[in-house]
């Protein structure tokens, strides 16, 4: 038994650059796990660079320097990000606002809906199994308004530290962006010898990983649109707040549709009723899902992400309850990086090869 586990040990790690990788990947984990918070303005700073890299290497394709395509780049970002500032934010708050303040007045219209179910589905729901709703939700009722009220008292906290990290990004992600290349020769500087193994880890990452981070851009961004005309067109409520969450809920593989579909059935059923533009809103919202799982992510993301649903699934799920938000939001380029590693560690893909033979 110890010699097995001795030549296993010996196979997996074969070489001081497979020793020295599995201690940046179990160093990797630990910081994250005890400092994803305050490692959370990094995180974005690095996701927006990353994005205007492949921006820049668009420009330069037309003949542009780099470094004027790398202003260029940082302009745009700075335009965008002005944009959503004076207007998208500001918007979004509103709403948010009125839907806090209004869901005294939601709570008690969805009570009264729920009360004329017993005669209006007779044969669905009796009088005994509303009676058992309305103890169970009375009963949660207070524990919720005091969550309210506790996030409230945390939320104005929280401020001081959202406008601070308002201010460091756009330094952050102009130095990620403008010093990108000293940065990543120092933590080259880690990892001894020729680094054959991170080298095949970063060439079969760099293609999918850019791809999977530009594409989910893309599909934020016509999702979040469409569901935006789709909302004003029959004057729901809360139209551009639900539209952003939409756009952002196909960040989330699976769940996030799912999840983002329940207050907007809520939203419309107080505000239509079970009438035509109910039904009529949520059967062209669900054709919009359809349309984006089986025509919009086919063609943006094409090959770029070969993982089988199910182990995307299990990703968001194990990296979500590890590293939370975060966890679900990288669970897809985690889930690629695992597999670019286990196919360029060295001994795996020859014993896999001898096994398949």
């Amino acid at each position: 038994m110890i010699k097995h586990l001795n030549n296993f040990f010996k196979r997996i790690f074969n070489n001081e650059e497979t020793v020295i990788f599995s201690l940046i990947i179990l160093f990797s984990l630990i910081i994250f796990s005890f400092f994803i918070e305050v490692l959370t303005p990094f995180i974005i700073s690095i996701i927006v660079a990353y994005l205007l890299v492949g921006l820049q290497k668009k420009i330069e394709s037309y003949n542009i320097s780099e470094s004027l395509a790398m202003i260029l780049s940082f302009s745009i970002f700075i335009i965008i990000g002005a944009a959503m500032f004076t207007w998208l934010i500001p918007l979004i708050y509103v709403q948010l606002q009125s839907f806090v303040l209004d869901i005294p007045r939601l709570f008690n219209d969805f009570l009264n809906f729920v009360s004329t179910m017993p005669a209006a589905f007779p044969d669905l729901v009796d009088s005994d199994q509303i009676s058992v709703f309305f103890q169970a939700v009375s009963s949660e009722l207070t524990s919720i308004t005091q969550n309210l009220v506790n996030s409230s008292i945390a939320g104005i906290q929280s401020t001081i530290t959202v406008l601070l990290y308002i201010m460091l990004f756009p330094i952050l992600v102009y130095f990620f962006l403008f010093d990108r290349k000293n940065i990543i020769e120092g933590c080259l500087k880690i990892i001894p010898g020729d680094r054959a193994m991170l080298t095949q880890v970063w060439s079969e990452m760099d293609v999918q990983l850019s791809n999977y981070v530009r594409g989910k851009v893309f599909e934020i961004v016509i999702v979040g649109i469409a569901a935006a005309l789709l909302f004003a067109s029959f004057g729901l409520n809360y139209g551009a707040l639900l539209a952003v969450l939409v756009g952002l809920s196909v960040l989330i593989p699976f769940v996030g549709a799912f999840s983002v579909t329940i207050p907007i059935v809520i939203i419309g059923l107080l505000q239509f009723g079970l009438g035509t533009q109910f039904y009529l809103l949520i059967g062209l919202y669900l054709l919009l899902q359809f349309i984006d799982g089986n025509l919009l992510v086919p063609l943006i993301f094409s090959e770029a992400v070969k993982l089988h649903p199910i182990v995307i699934i299990l990703a968001v799920f194990i990296f979500g309850s590890m590293f939370g938000f975060w966890g679900v939001f990288f669970s897809i380029p985690l889930a690629t990086f695992i597999k670019a590693v286990w196919n360029s560690w060295p001994g795996m893909s020859s014993s896999s090869v001898s096994n398949d033979q």
